[in-house]
């Protein structure tokens, strides 16, 4: 469904991306893992063409997205999450969530996505006229995720969802999370978390400094010492 080549992406005269090639295929759940700084942000921020790469390729569908804007890469069908959520604090959950779908073709099923985003987070019904700001944290996370769903995505990306959660919201999260994948979502879950991602995806790729260091089946990686000292930078 997706697959990156050969990337190289940064900032200025910054270099963050070094040759970063994977592939995600349709009805996978991927984790992207690494520590503080490796570049996982600005790897699905190059997905989402809102970070533009300096070489290499990028096609979904089988299809060239080097040159699209980040709202076609949308009416494509890649959703994504960004960390720290960047909601609308002074919108209520029903306006944050009308944002989502606001690609032509969501509009037409926005009545339906908001029904099963409301049965997918139930909390967010009960909070759906109450401004986005005053949420809780993971309530917040479930209007992020909500809204994202608004598109209609067949790829799902999300960048860090158990950041600053309790344990009880993270559960929730990641419940939901292997709720959207039975259905046939393709996810992409980017994560610090080692323990809680190996333990919620089919594959696996460890990006340190940069670049792709480890990938392979969640299973052989949850005791492979290299995924550790790769992970932690030792």
């Amino acid at each position: 469904m997706l697959e990156l080549e050969g990337i190289n992406a940064g900032y200025g005269d910054l270099e963050i991306l070094r040759g970063v090639s994977l592939k995600i295929e349709r009805g996978d759940i991927v984790g992207l893992l690494g520590a503080n700084n490796a570049g996982k942000s600005t790897l699905v921020n190059c997905i989402s063409r809102i970070v533009p790469w300096r070489i290499g390729s990028c096609t979904f569908e089988g299809a060239d997205i080097s040159r699209l804007e980040p709202h076609e890469v949308t009416e494509r069908g890649i959703s994504q999450v960004p960390e720290g959520r960047q909601l609308f604090p002074a919108m209520t959950v029903w306006e944050n969530l009308v944002l989502g779908s606001f690609p032509g073709k969501a509009r037409a099923q926005r009545a339906q996505r908001m029904e099963y985003v409301f049965n997918l987070f139930p909390r967010l019904s009960e909070r759906k006229s109450q401004a986005a700001g005053t949420l809780s944290g993971g309530e917040q996370q479930m209007l992020a995720i909500g809204r994202a769903l608004m598109s209609g995505p067949k790829l799902l990306i999300l960048d860090e969802p158990s950041l600053g959660l309790s344990p009880k919201f993270v559960q929730t999260i990641f419940t939901a999370l292997a709720a959207l994948h039975r259905e046939g979502l393709t996810i992409l879950l980017v994560e610090q978390n080692l323990n809680v991602t190996l333990r919620n995806v089919q594959r696996c790729y460890v990006l340190e400094r940069g670049e792709i260091v480890i990938s392979g089946r969640s299973e052989d990686m949850r005791d492979d010492p290299a995924v550790k000292r790769a992970y932690l930078g030792a």
